[in-house]
C-alpha cells in the first residue's frame, strides 16, 4: 500500500517538465502527505494536460457517506463496485517519493535520478485514490505493495489507451532507490525537509 508520500518540486518545475497545458488549482508542496490532504494530480481533457488538486481518499460519487479509501488495488480495480465505474477517471498523482513502514522502521523510497514520480490514480469529483501492485524485486524486501508509477514514456498512453492496465506494472529495480529515515515521519505533523534524509 502507499499511507504517506512527499512532493516538494514546484509548481513551475511540473508544468515545465511534464509540458501541462492548464493549471487548474495547486497544493502546497510537502515532505509528509498523509491521506485526507490536498495533493496535486495531472489530469487530461480535451487532449490537454491539467494539473488540478484532488483530496486523497477515493468516495464515489454515488454515496458520499462511503468511508474514503487511499488505495485501489490493480487486481481488484476492475471487480470492485466502488471502483469499476470510474476507471476511466484516471489520473497521474506527483510525488518525489513515498514512505513505508517495514515493521516499526520507516523507508523513504525514490527514483534513482532524481525525478517526480507518476503514481497511477483514479478519481470522483474532487476525491482520489493511489492504484497499486505489486512490489518490484528491491522493494518486496521492505512491503508486497506499492504504488503503480508510470513512466514518462507512458505518458500519454497511460491516459489514451483503453487496454491501460499494460502501463500498471511495478517501476524496474534500478530505477528507485531507498533508505531508512527517522521516525519523526510517524506524525503527519511533521513536514520538514530533514524528514526524507537518510539515517
Amino acid at each position: 500500500m502507499c499511507g504517506r508520500f512527499v512532493r516538494f518540486s514546484k509548481v513551475e518545475e511540473i508544468v515545465d517538465y511534464y509540458k501541462i497545458d492548464e493549471v487548474i488549482n495547486v497544493s502546497e508542496p510537502s515532505y509528509n502527505i498523509a491521506p485526507g490532504s490536498d495533493i496535486l494530480a495531472i489530469i487530461m481533457e480535451d487532449n490537454k494536460r491539467k494539473l488540478k488538486c484532488f483530496k486523497w481518499g477515493f468516495v464515489p460519487s454515488w454515496n458520499k457517506n462511503l468511508k474514503p479509501v487511499i488505495n485501489a488495488r490493480i487486481e481488484t480495480i476492475y471487480q470492485k463496485p466502488y471502483f469499476k465505474h470510474f476507471i476511466k477517471n484516471r489520473i497521474l498523482i506527483v510525488a518525489d517519493g513515498f514512505f513505508e513502514w517495514k515493521e516499526k522502521q520507516p523507508y523513504f523510497i525514490y527514483r534513482t535520478d532524481k525525478k517526480p514520480m507518476l503514481f497511477a490514480g483514479i478519481y470522483s469529483e474532487e476525491t482520489c485514490a493511489i492504484i497499486t501492485t505489486e512490489p518490484n524485486e528491491k522493494f518486496k524486501v521492505i512491503h508486497n505493495r506499492m504504488p503503480a508509477i508510470i513512466l514518462d514514456e507512458n505518458f500519454e498512453n497511460y491516459f489514451k489507451d483503453e487496454n491501460f492496465f499494460k502501463f500498471l506494472k511495478p517501476i524496474p529495480s534500478e530505477m528507485i532507490d531507498f533508505c531508512k529515515v527517522s521516525k519523526a515521519v510517524n506524525n503527519p505533523k511533521n513536514n520538514f525537509k530533514e524528514i526524507i534524509n537518510c539515517i
